[in-house]
């Protein structure tokens, strides 16, 4: 028997997982990631945007410092 595909709007899809926990939704995004189904940016890309948006809005160094220990807290 094959699988069975059920196409949803993306307001259940996210309602959906909001009942999950952190865990069960990283296990959902690991196994979309081992399929090839998502993508994970590489770095160079991730570094390209970050220096582009630092540059065009003129940011010091330091803000730039600040940004990622928030995000990093943010895990």
């Amino acid at each position: 028997m094959g699988d069975v595909a059920i196409k949803l709007p993306k307001a259940k899809v996210i309602e959906g997982l909001a009942g999950l926990s952190f865990k069960e939704i990283k296990e959902i995004i690991d196994s979309l990631i081992q399929k090839r189904l998502f993508k994970v940016k590489p770095a160079k890309g991730i570094y390209r945007e970050v220096s582009a948006i630092t540059k065009k809005k003129k940011l010091t160094i330091k803000v730039a410092e600040e940004a990622v220990k928030w995000s990093r807290a943010r895990k």
